[in-house]
């Protein structure tokens, strides 16, 4: 009953996931979900499996772990808090192993929660099973040495034993309903990028040739014309029409973001390219580029015009963010083949809605904006075999990272 106690919840949190994934909850879905591990810890209390005058026994501490290594620091201080009290209010000097042990692990788990989210499977299985263990092995220490527990050794092991295989699957489970709604979210924004890649391909072509021809025959006309009025009006018309072109390429860019002519580019030049390019925009939106390229060359296999076009896309919107001036900071990182571009704005940020809504189709937050360039901008990341992070807060910035396998000179 104590084990159901603690898998029940989790398939409410199921039902939250996916909740949060449609943005049916938004910003209340993060305390909804750090509310069930704290229901299970309470519920485990409630129903204990072995109780006498000063001692129980239950399995609190497997909601307790899991909601503290992947809720942060503070999700498992509130646990601590609230399970304590709790546990004090039932009397019995069972609540002193109780104390000494789970403030170990609050600790513990504050230390190593925020990396613990970026581990594979494999090292978050052994972490949260080495945070029962500690547990496990703090309690039954101070239990039998300096309380009488009236609970024998092999049972505290037998406990022991079973929590720890509850932990292992819990997170198992946990793990696998996170994968399943990210992989859902994937498919849906593929099939949604899948149907306008279709359509750009099948349209742009037979669009874009009659308007090279239109901007052909008005740059004729343009020559033979004496009226400053009229050459005004042909210059403007000749303007849209390029301007025009430039949304189709962007969309057949889109439809084919792979690299066309494969060749070997340095990295580490490019952006620093990309730096002097996007200067004048900088300088005219009153924003300051703090540059922090210090690394050697690094080279990757890709074409250099559409990963120009990626990074001058990213600092262009993030000095468009930013309307009453700032600071662009434009960092690269790297870790033996992996190389971190980093663009940071201080302008106004995003929600986490948007967050979840940026490289979709005609999706922007700017007044005037389209979204193709983040659309085309997120294929190109994608054909070059690199992946994007994002990170912002309303009123904050917004930081986006670019990770890439490059490889050095030969």
């Amino acid at each position: 009953m104590n084990l159901l106690l603690v898998f029940a919840p989790l398939g409410i949190m199921q039902i939250l996931y996916l909740l949060k994934y449609t943005n049916f909850l938004k910003k209340s879905s993060g305390w909804l979900l750090a509310l069930f591990p704290l229901l299970s810890v309470l519920l485990c209390m409630m129903y204990p499996i072995v109780i006498n005058d000063n001692f129980i026994l239950d399995f609190r501490r497997i909601p307790f772990i899991l909601g503290a290594l992947y809720g942060g620091k503070w999700v498992g201080l509130i646990y601590l808090v609230v399970m304590l009290s709790y546990r004090f209010s039932l009397g019995g000097t069972g609540f002193y192993p109780t104390l000494f042990s789970f403030s170990l692990v609050t600790i513990a788990t504050s230390l190593i929660s925020g990396h613990f989210l970026n581990l594979d499977l494999k090292k978050k299985l052994l972490v949260a099973a080495a945070m029962d263990g500690l547990v496990g092995m703090v309690s039954t220490f101070i239990s039998l040495t300096f309380f009488n527990s009236q609970i024998e050794l092999s049972m505290w092991i037998l406990f022991s034993c079973i929590s720890v295989i509850g932990v292992v699957l819990a997170t198992l489970i946990y793990e696998v309903f996170i994968n399943q709604f990210k992989l859902l979210h994937s498919v849906m924004e593929g099939q949604k990028l899948k149907v306008v890649s279709h359509l750009a391909a099948s349209i742009s072509h037979e669009v874009r040739n009659p308007l090279t021809v239109s901007r052909g025959f008005l740059q004729l006309i343009d020559g033979d014309l004496e009226d400053k009025e009229k050459k005004e009006y042909m210059k403007l018309a000749i303007t849209e029409l390029d301007r025009a072109t430039e949304i189709i390429n962007d969309y057949l860019t889109f439809a084919k973001p792979y690299p066309e002519s494969v060749e070997r580019i340095d990295v580490i030049s490019e952006v620093n390219h990309s730096i002097s390019v996007i200067q004048p925009l900088a300088s005219m939106m009153n924003v300051s580029i703090n540059a922090k390229i210090d690394l050697p060359s690094a080279y990757m296999h890709s074409e250099k015009r559409k990963f120009q076009q990626c990074l001058l896309n990213f600092s262009k919107n993030a000095i468009e963010a930013m309307p009453n001036g700032g600071t662009l900071t434009i960092e690269t990182t790297r870790q033996h083949n992996e190389l971190k571009i980093s663009i940071q704005d201080t302008g106004i940020g995003m929600t986490e809605e948007q967050l979840c809504r940026i490289g979709e189709p005609f999706f922007t937050t700017k007044e005037k904006g389209t979204g193709l360039g983040m659309m085309v901008s997120h294929s190109i990341v994608k054909g070059m075999g690199g992946e994007l992070l994002y990170k912002s807060e309303p009123g904050m910035g917004t930081t986006v990272h670019l990770v890439f396998q490059v490889e050095d000179v030969d």
